[in-house]
């Protein structure tokens, strides 16, 4: 898949941070059009008419939707490292991923969030390239998660089952994401609650 890249001319280059804020920019345009539009009906000039820029400028920084898709999903990864260092320093680590169980969820079940990372799983059914990257970051993140548990769950306990609770407990927030468009009334404070003693249980036994 083609990668996103930076614009080559003479002032980006002498202010690299202002090509990125404009490429964080397009990112937030790009998420707008595909949430309101979907993937396939928000067109690269559909896109920098949001952002404010014409369709041949758009270029000098994505070569495609599937870049931003790919710069997109990249962007929400860092901010799940941010969050597993985070967890890595704790003392206890089962008392630190049941403290930001409360902020997953919220995460989780906000809609816009949600309806657009479905929208990206629904197109890795219809694109390989698609699919071959979120089934990259997959793997990333669960090798993380794996690392993570290895390192932080007691001796012996880390080892059993290891790769079915990493799967189980991505699929328990994975699913929120459709909980959230499926029943919007949800509750977070008892999905929080519930959510807590099932990853404590999940974790310990």
């Amino acid at each position: 898949m083609s990668r996103p890249a930076d614009v080559p001319n003479a002032a980006d280059r002498a202010a690299p941070s202002l090509a990125e804020v404009r490429r964080q920019q397009i990112l937030d345009a790009a998420e707008q059009c595909f949430r309101e539009r979907g993937f396939h009906n928000a067109s690269m000039a559909e896109i920098a008419r949001t952002f404010g820029m014409s369709a041949g400028h758009i270029y000098n920084y994505f070569d495609s939707k599937e870049a931003i898709i790919a710069a997109i999903v990249e962007r929400d990864l860092a901010g799940f490292f941010r969050r597993a260092e985070e967890l890595r320093a704790a003392g206890d680590l089962v008392e630190a991923i049941v403290e930001r169980i409360e902020a997953g969820v919220a995460d989780k079940l906000d809609r816009r969030k949600s309806a657009l990372q479905l929208e990206v799983l629904a197109e890795a059914g219809r694109s390989p390239p698609i699919a071959e990257m979120v089934q990259s970051v997959d793997a990333r993140v669960r090798a993380v998660l794996r690392k993570l548990l290895h390192d932080g769950l007691p001796a012996g306990r880390e080892t059993r089952d290891l790769d079915g609770r990493i799967d189980v407990l991505m699929a328990l927030f994975d699913g929120l994401m459709v909980r959230a468009l499926r029943h919007p009334g949800i509750s977070r404070q008892q999905v929080t609650r519930v959510l807590r003693s099932a990853i404590r249980s999940l974790l310990q036994n």
